[in-house]
């Protein structure tokens, strides 16, 4: 009953501070959460979209669709309860749109999970740890030496499998009884029909970009981790300003021109690159491919181009020590056609882990102080790049000494 008299008061307040029509979210606004309530279709559920919504109630303001948080067809001062309660975390359902434009319930409480493809499983682990997964991929597992989760909680590597993400087990899921799973995008559907339990699809693009912290974002919402996941991304933030409040003012004419090897796929060769990489960007480098190859994908160009950029450093996409990939940096600086580029006369050929099993955004702020070393060992004189990336690792994972761990299986360069 208290419960109840609180909301009601709360429901009465947004009714009398929506007598001043209140304003959807600009057009400029980088994300919109998708999750119904969230009326004025910005990034979170808060105040506003209490006000926001009983000012549709009212007649002042426009309908969204997200206004609907009971989504049951109609907007009503039951929608602005329901947008209370989801503030509250006092909610029994919570309705979303996922990331492959699916619109999905849960029931709450959220006890068990399942994931059905690593890069999920990474961003689960990020946001609200491991207990509540109960299973994962086998990919997960099979590629466990290369998995910065599951060094940080080795435990897991005993977890129930539920198949591979092009073609997840329905019986394995059923029998852990979650209450809710993420999957991949091309199998959600059919794997909740199957089940009958809430699937829902969370991509995780293999980049450092605007837009790679959504999916952290959304599923902080599902599992009530909002502001867990709000405080890494301000911790990301101010680690990428301590690098670019140097390298932005560093004179174009003086940043290294780089090319990127790619691995993608386990295949190696020279000529194949990536057109974009964020953390070199952010660390001042150029990435020579990036006018010509505009995908953050591999592309194929030929020896001559790479010869015509010349560039300064040569990064190769690099495995753990034990994957014997068939190019390496004694192949590339003993490359008869490539003698004249700067990379190779000055030695600067290096590893890099790049797009690979693993990455994620944790990784790419390590890449980045990494590169930042690499490319400016003047400006970055004093910069400690495993005791920075220990750092980071930690705040993500939870765990000491993963990048620790990172060197011991990465030829990655390193300083005294």
């Amino acid at each position: 009953m208290t419960c109840n008299k609180f909301l009601f008061g709360l429901v009465i307040t947004a009714i009398v501070l929506s007598c001043v029509p209140a304003s959807a979210a600009s057009a400029a606004s980088a994300y919109t959460l998708g999750v119904f309530g969230n009326s004025n279709e910005d990034d979170t559920i808060d105040q506003k979209d209490v006000e926001y919504t009983a000012s549709v109630v009212l007649g002042l303001d426009d309908q969204t669709q997200l206004a609907d948080a009971k989504y049951d067809g109609e907007i009503d001062i039951l929608d602005v309860t329901q947008i209370e309660l989801i503030m509250l975390r006092q909610e029994k359902e919570l309705t979303l749109i996922d990331q492959a434009d699916r619109i999905v319930t849960v029931s709450r409480p959220i006890e068990r999970v399942v994931t059905t493809f690593p890069s999920v499983t990474r961003a689960i682990f990020v946001v609200d740890g491991p207990d509540r997964l109960v299973g994962v991929s086998n990919v997960l597992t099979k590629y466990s030496d290369k998995m910065l989760c599951l060094q940080a909680y080795p435990e897991f590597k005993e977890l129930p499998t539920v198949g591979m993400h092009t073609e997840p087990n329905a019986e394995s899921i059923l029998a852990l009884k979650p209450d809710v799973v993420f999957s991949w995008s091309s199998t959600a559907g059919v794997l909740q029909e199957k089940t009958g339990i809430p699937v829902i699809t969370l991509t995780t693009p293999s980049y450092f970009d605007e837009g790679s912290w959504d999916s952290y974002k959304l599923a902080g919402s599902i599992l009530g981790k909002e502001e867990e996941v709000e405080e890494l991304i301000s911790y990301a933030n101010e680690k990428i300003e301590e690098i670019t409040e140097i390298t932005s003012e560093i004179p174009e004419d003086e940043k290294p021109k780089v090319y990127f090897v790619s691995c993608c796929q386990g295949i190696c060769d020279i000529t194949k690159t990536w057109g974009h990489y964020a953390p070199g960007d952010i660390a001042g480098g150029i990435n020579v491919a990036e006018d010509q190859v505009l995908s953050s994908g591999s592309s194929i160009v030929s020896k001559e181009q790479i010869i015509g950029w010349n560039p300064d450093i040569v990064l190769l996409h690099g495995g753990s020590k034990t994957d014997g990939w068939d190019l390496s940096i004694e192949d590339i600086l003993a490359d008869p056609d490539l003698q004249m580029i700067n990379a190779v006369k000055n030695k600067r050929v290096y590893y890099t882990k790049g797009y690979m099993i693993g990455w994620d955004p944790a990784t790419g702020l390590t890449e980045s102080f990494y590169m930042a070393k690499l490319f400016h060992p003047d400006k970055f004189e004093d910069l400690d790049v495993e005791e920075k990336n220990n750092e980071i690792l930690k705040k993500f994972y939870g765990a000491d000494g993963l990048y620790t761990w990172l060197l011991e299986n990465y030829d990655f360069q390193q300083w005294e």
